[in-house]
């Protein structure tokens, strides 16, 4: 059975910090820089301890531990996404030379000022940040603050989606009008002053529910239901007319068999 599993129970042991056996363990490889993933998630981590080893690693996912310090990521020079949500990170300055970082997952933190995300401002490659998660309520400090998403796009203009909003391309309108539509069923005005509410008005205006003289409509429903009455009985004709035609080919087609049969010469 695996180090990496408690015995017996099938769930993932408690970590602490990130050990070089339990890096091995977990992905299967032998040498660290051979490793390219890492899944971490929800392990007690504090430590991220020899994580930094494993040079070549890409992808990680470390989130929902006790994690509060990033230092051992900043040798990570080939990594694509990181995802360090439900922390205690208050600092990303270890990532200010993961050149190769386009996804970073930091929501549920202690960032606290939009100056504490510069060090990704220079990463020539980062597209994605999540700094709040509003469906599982991860929230950083600074996304309360007074227009957090224009100073963040202000600082960021390379950035294509924010918190999981489309900013730019193909889905970025389609994220628009569904954000949009949104508000709309929770009431929320998406611009413009707040509109006013209509006083409410009856179902039914003057006297439209009045019954009228309904004779005419009553014979011209007598009229359309003889009719219909008519057609099936027609329809009810041609399909046994049809039955007829049928059963009389069939006849005169197996009658012509046996006279054929019957002229055969079957002298060898």
């Amino acid at each position: 059975m695996s180090e990496d599993t408690e015995k017996g129970a099938g769930e993932p042991k408690p970590l602490a910090h990130i050990t070089r056996q339990a890096l091995k363990t977990h992905s299967g490889e032998f040498e660290l820089d051979s490793i390219t993933y890492i899944n971490f998630r929800d392990r007690g981590i504090s430590d991220l301890g020899c994580i930094g080893e494993c040079t070549n690693l890409q992808h990680l996912n470390v989130s929902m531990n006790d994690i509060s310090r990033l230092a051992p990521l900043s040798s990570l020079k080939h990594l694509l996404t990181l995802d360090i949500s439900a922390n205690r990170i208050t600092q990303l300055d270890a990532l200010k030379d993961a050149d190769s970082l386009q996804t970073l997952n930091a929501a549920g933190n202690l960032i606290s000022s939009i100056d504490k995300l510069a060090c990704l401002a220079k990463l020539e490659h980062f597209s994605n940040l999540r700094l709040q998660d509003k469906v599982h309520e991860l929230f950083n400090p600074v996304c309360h603050g007074a227009s957090y998403k224009k100073r963040v796009l202000s600082m960021m203009p390379r950035l294509k989606v924010l918190d999981g909003e489309v900013l730019s391309g193909k889905g970025s309108e389609v994220f628009r009008i569904c954000s949009e539509i949104d508000a709309t069923l929770q009431g929320i005005p998406t611009s413009g002053p707040i509109p006013e509410m209509s006083k409410p008005q009856p179902w039914f205006a003057g006297d439209s529910l009045k019954l009228k003289d309904t004779k005419a409509q009553d014979a011209a429903i007598d009229d359309v239901t003889k009719k219909f009455k008519d057609v099936l009985v027609d329809c009810q004709r041609l399909q046994e007319e049809g039955q007829r035609a049928l059963d009389q080919a069939k006849s005169s087609s197996t009658q012509q068999g046996i006279d054929h049969l019957k002229n055969l010469d079957l002298s060898i």
